[in-house]
């Protein structure tokens, strides 16, 4: 009997070509045979909502895996098995503590770190360390990139962008030291570039692919024609005929040895060269460029900014013409809280279409969501009252969803990090102002 083959291909080989080396995801390939399969890594996402939510459309209606969910919640209804959505949790450092006005800041800065900004317009800014860098740090090393930092709009990192504070403290959420913000990307072009290299030459490299494959389609159809034509000749008429074949075999051979000199590339996602995209195709491309990093294993820590601190941003597409933040200060006008509502629906339906990306893609025994631990959230709760409690929070992914938890008035959300940071492999014993991890 023949042994079986023990050698496994290395988990880290790459497709390499020119301008771009792609990191495979996992395949059966990389177990070696009569050995275990090994469990996934552990990844985990934040995603970041600026100017709070619309509360009544946000909660669940009862309490444990029984309650449904709010009608901002609908399209998270396919993973409701995988979903914990909170009440209860708060971000003290989020608060005024004395500083006046700057709750959108304090709410983008503290989202992560849960501490209190300095308020300063100057160089001496001082927050925390977040939590996606702490895990970063002891555990990001293990892939290409330790962490990924994305957002859709553009931000400053200097000058006063919320009553006195640094627009460094709005337009960020991951904080690599108390005084060291990381600067998201924006633009997926360039999020692409820093993947997987070069976009343009992947696409050229699809491009290339095409025309050989309609090539290749030619040639078939030259080839059976050829040989229906064959029975009917006579010997010399089939003697060219062989000639000819035997050239449009050559031709195959060359375009075969074509197709292997060229790498192969990771796809371009639709629209990624589109200048002036939508904002929902923008959100969407960025959505598709974690899921391909996290597919990869290219990283396995990743924040995302919906918006900055006190985003204005217009959604005329959605028919509400109204900036963001004008419309979270909503004095309990119906028609503003309808708006901010809708907002906040698109961005939760975009949320549960890259869930559904993640599930889609089969890992190991199971999909790609299941080894993730997704965090959704926002720094302040009602956007009119700017409370920091309350918080409108959820956990998705990889872990037995527990429907809708009411916590206890004032927990720490740095509970919920306390326990991501532990479940991702981090020595931690608290994070920020935490009293014990949160069980999930």
């Amino acid at each position: 009997m023949r042994p079986f083959r023990q050698v496994a291909l290395d988990r880290r080989t790459f497709l390499r070509g020119s301008g771009a080396a792609l990191a495979l995801p996992w395949l059966q390939a990389m177990t070696p045979a009569l050995r275990p399969q090994p469990a996934p890594p552990r990844r985990a996402v934040f995603v970041f909502a600026p100017n709070g939510q619309h509360m009544p459309d946000w909660r669940p209606d009862g309490d444990g895996r029984a309650a449904s969910l709010g009608p901002t919640m609908q399209a998270l209804q396919p993973f409701r098995e995988r979903l914990t959505v909170f009440s209860g949790l708060a971000i003290d450092g989020g608060r005024a503590h004395g500083d006046g006005p700057g709750d959108h800041a304090r709410a983008a800065s503290s989202f992560l770190t849960c501490a209190h900004p300095r308020k300063t317009g100057g160089a001496d800014i001082h927050v925390g360390t977040s939590i996606d860098q702490v895990i970063a740090t002891q555990v990001g090393g293990t892939s290409t990139f330790a962490s990924l930092e994305l957002g859709m709009e553009k931000g400053a990192q200097a000058g006063i962008c919320d009553s006195g504070y640094s627009c460094a403290y709005s337009n960020n959420i991951a904080w690599k030291t108390p005084g060291q913000p990381v600067a998201k990307e924006t633009d997926p072009q360039a999020v692409f570039a820093r993947l997987f290299g070069d976009p343009q030459q992947a696409r050229d490299a699809a491009e290339q692919e095409r025309d050989r494959r309609r090539e290749r389609s030619i040639l078939d159809c030259v080839l059976a024609d050829a040989k229906a034509l064959a029975g009917k000749l006579a010997a010399a008429d089939k003697q060219k005929l062989e000639e000819y074949l035997t050239a449009v075999r050559e031709l195959e051979l060359r375009l075969q040895k074509q197709a292997a000199a060229t790498s192969a590339t990771t796809r371009v996602p639709d629209g990624l060269f589109d200048r002036g995209a939508s904002l929902p195709d923008k959100l969407a491309l960025q959505y598709e460029l974690i899921a391909l990093a996290l597919q990869a294993d290219l990283t396995r820590v990743v924040t995302f900014m919906l918006g900055n601190g006190g985003s204005n941003r217009s959604y005329k597409f959605i028919d509400v013409p109204d900036g963001h933040h004008d419309l979270s200060h909503h004095g309990k006008k119906p028609e503003k809280q309808a708006g901010i509502a809708k907002i906040n629906r698109f961005h939760v339906d975009a949320f549960g279409a890259f869930l559904g990306r993640l599930a889609a893609h089969k890992e190991g025994s199971g999909d790609l969501l299941d080894s993730c631990l997704i965090v959704y959230g926002s720094g302040i709760s009602d956007g009119d009252r700017h409370n920091h409690d309350d918080l409108p929070m959820l956990l998705a992914g990889g872990h037995r969803g527990r429907g809708h938890v009411a916590m206890g008035k004032e927990t720490p959300a740095a509970n919920l990090y306390l326990a991501i940071g532990k479940a991702m492999g981090a020595t931690l014993s608290s994070f920020g102002d935490s009293t014990g991890a949160l069980e999930f």
